[in-house]
């Protein structure tokens, strides 16, 4: 993995912890595009709701000072066999946003022999989802995290607080932008790159970007 993919999920924690006190007239509102819809953003980089599903199950299982070892233990391990909720999770666009044809791959390798690879690296997968979904004493977790209302304000902050310096598309292309600059081709996209996110080598991105069908990064022009 690149440090600078490291350093932009390490910075994203934080940015969406702290723009969560941000008011209304606050001024990152008004830096948004103007075309700048916050379901299509959220389409593009799920991992952004995806961590606010986290932090709800964090922050549940954290209050749940009475419940011991060993019955967490034994929760997560029916949470684990439950194959229903772990492909409910696998392939929601919010939470992990798999496709279809991912979790029947994912399903072939666990049915494969324990010594393989190919099956360790689906348990693992299933592993991650565990830690990451199961609430602690809860009957029907995919019922309690279908109640997780998405803050799409808290989105749009994400964007102008941290998604804009760093080059993050915000839409789809148009028609007419399928030739446009690729951002891996731009000089900051190398700067970036090689560069260790610190307050005084940061170079922050000038440019805005779409997303084309290949899901290559365009400027927008």
């Amino acid at each position: 993995m690149k440090k600078i993919y490291q350093y932009t999920m390490i910075l994203l924690a934080g940015v969406l912890g702290a723009c969560g006190s941000m008011s209304v007239d606050d001024p990152y509102v008004e830096a948004l595009p103007a075309d700048f819809n916050p379901q299509e953003y959220l389409a593009l980089h799920p991992i952004l709701s995806a961590m606010q599903y986290r932090d709800f199950v964090a922050d549940y299982n954290n209050k749940q000072t009475t419940v011991d070892k060993d019955s967490r233990a034994a929760d997560k391990a029916a949470f684990a066999a439950n194959m229903d909720a772990i492909g409910y999770i696998y392939t929601h666009p919010f939470m992990e946003a798999h496709t279809p044809e991912q979790w029947a791959q994912l399903v072939a390798n666990l049915s494969l022999p324990d010594t393989v690879p190919e099956y360790k690296a689906a348990q693992g997968e299933v592993d991650n989802l565990v830690s990451r979904y199961n609430l602690v004493g809860v009957a029907d977790d995919i019922a309690m995290l279908s109640s997780v209302q998405i803050d799409y304000f808290l989105i749009s902050q994400q964007f102008t607080a941290f998604g804009r310096d760093h080059g993050w598309a915000y839409r789809l292309c148009h028609a007419d932008e399928a030739a446009n600059t690729p951002r891996s081709a731009l000089p900051i996209a190398k700067q970036q790159e090689n560069i260790i996110i610190i307050e005084d080598t940061f170079k922050p991105d000038t440019g805005f970007y779409c997303r084309d069908a290949a899901g290559i990064d365009r400027l927008i022009q």
